[in-house]
């Protein structure tokens, strides 16, 4: 070989070298932490003075807090669902007892197209979705399914751990064998912060770790700001029906003093139990030598009625069911850009994208939500959406959809033939339904009509069960109030 041609090759592998550095340089490691039934309010960041969850405030701190972040589907195993694979629970399609989601879908969730751009995929905790045969769990690189039920699990030495600890203990193992170099996609979905329902024992509700043991004890934790008997009788006659599973629960938790507060703190404690082992995750990173280039986010699948309007669960419309926390922490953002509150109205129909678009991947043409990157690093976005789609469809129970809007709220309860419309700048706890509202007849007209317009763009899945007819776009109120 020629000096003249070993020159060149050695200058293309030089080039190739640097190209695959570049590459890989892009290409950060991503965790993504879910809790469970946690509304954004329950963490100090987010303005709660009583809790203590100092972990997740120094990513806010140090990262950027969405203050508008919402589920598009307020149960769990739907909005898990929502959360992989970028889509509406309409075009997905499931939910406890309705058909899997598709292969298709599959193909296209965010695990699975990082996984095809060189990410090694990881997962721990609790899973709560269905994918038709071979199913998610057997695509990932490293797979764990922690659940609750007891969340005090026996260890083989006659103690016990709870599924919190056991969960972060998985993460740290995946992150300790990622081959050097490797980008990863690390998924910890904690059961925390949601209760025991077969256990009705005030505190054993809400089982929290060991390293929470004796906190808040002391803490005398205010009532509901929506316990006012007001705010339950204006709720549709059907969701104030006492054999209706939001207010059956309230019976489990909130309804007596005593039984709030006992409840109540046990709840904290899980949630703080959440934030001890976020650190000791990240104390892994350190020491792995990954935590330079690796983005942390951290979100919940949906929120929570702590007793406000004398009920519990989520399921419904109003914003404590909707709303969640979500914090992105990049440690290459620069320092100008940190510590930012993003006001932009985001969905977890976003989260898909955002996670392939934090890979420097294509986003899928099929996803229904938008990348969050711009927002994260401070660009400004004059197209952003001005509302969102929003729904819940059971088999059982609360079948909805609706648009929120930055001011308005609409949805439908079509099964009930229940039609409602709130001003939140007005009236920020959705106390007065304005359906029928002459004064509101155009704002509902439009609203109406941003929901037909979501309905005909987002596909339904096939065997998805037919909502009722939509509501008109126009003219007056066609449903009951």
């Amino acid at each position: 070989m020629t000096k003249i041609k070993w020159i060149g090759l050695s200058c293309l592998l030089v080039i190739q070298l640097i190209q695959a550095a570049s590459s890989t340089a892009a290409q950060p490691n991503i965790i993504f932490l879910l809790t469970d039934d946690q509304r954004n309010d329950v963490l100090g960041c987010y303005g709660n003075a009583l809790i203590q969850t100092p972990t997740i405030d120094k990513l806010a701190a140090e990262g950027v807090r969405f203050d508008n972040a919402f589920c598009e589907v307020p149960i769990c195993a739907a909005s898990r669902s929502t959360l992989f694979t970028g889509l509406s629970q309409r075009t997905h399609g499931y939910n406890f007892g309705q058909p899997k989601v598709s292969a298709e879908h599959m193909a296209t969730a965010y695990p699975m197209v990082l996984k095809g751009a060189g990410y090694r995929i990881g997962f721990a905790g609790k899973y709560g979705m269905s994918f038709v045969k071979p199913g998610m769990p057997k695509q990932f690189d490293f797979f764990k399914s922690i659940n609750r039920n007891p969340y005090l699990k026996k260890m083989p030495d006659g103690t016990t751990r709870h599924e919190t600890d056991l969960c972060v203990d998985a993460g740290i193992d995946f992150i300790e064998a990622n081959p050097a170099g490797k980008p990863f996609c690390l998924s910890l979905s904690f059961n925390a912060c949601h209760a025991e329902d077969g256990d009705h024992r005030p505190g054993f509700h809400f089982q929290w770790p060991e390293s929470t043991d004796g906190m808040y004890e002391d803490l005398e934790i205010p009532q509901p700001k929506l316990a006012d008997e007001k705010y339950f009788k204006a709720m549709p006659e059907f969701l104030q029906d006492e054999k209706e599973l939001s207010r059956l629960r309230y019976f489990w938790r909130w309804d007596t003093p005593e039984k709030y507060q006992v409840n109540m703190r046990a709840y904290y404690r899980m949630a703080t139990g959440i934030d001890n082992a976020i650190a000791r995750l990240q104390d892994a990173l350190k020491a792995a030598g990954q935590d330079q280039n690796t983005i942390i986010v951290y979100s919940a699948d949906n929120g929570y009625l702590m007793g406000d309007r004398g009920t519990a669960g989520k399921w419904n419309h109003y914003e404590q069911s909707l709303r969640i926390p979500l914090i992105v922490y990049d440690p290459r953002l620069p320092e100008s850009q940190r510590g930012r509150v993003v006001e932009e109205l985001v969905s977890n129909i976003d989260m898909a994208a955002t996670f392939v678009d934090m890979a420097g991947v294509e986003v899928p043409s099929i996803y229904q939500g938008q990348s969050l990157v711009p927002l994260v690093q401070g660009e400004t976005v004059d197209d952003w959406r001005e509302d969102f789609f929003c729904e819940h469809l059971f088999r059982l129970y609360n079948n909805w959809h609706g648009v929120r809007g930055k001011r308005y709220k609409y949805a439908v309860y079509y099964d009930d033939g229940y039609e409602c419309l709130f001003d939140l700048e007005r009236d920020p706890t959705e106390l007065v339904n304005l359906a029928d509202n002459p004064e509101y007849a155009s704002v509902r007209a439009e609203m109406a009509k941003r929901l037909d317009n979501y309905l005909d763009d987002y596909p339904q899945a096939p065997g998805h069960p037919k909502p009722a007819d939509k509501p008109a776009s126009s003219g007056e109120p066609v449903l009951k109030k």
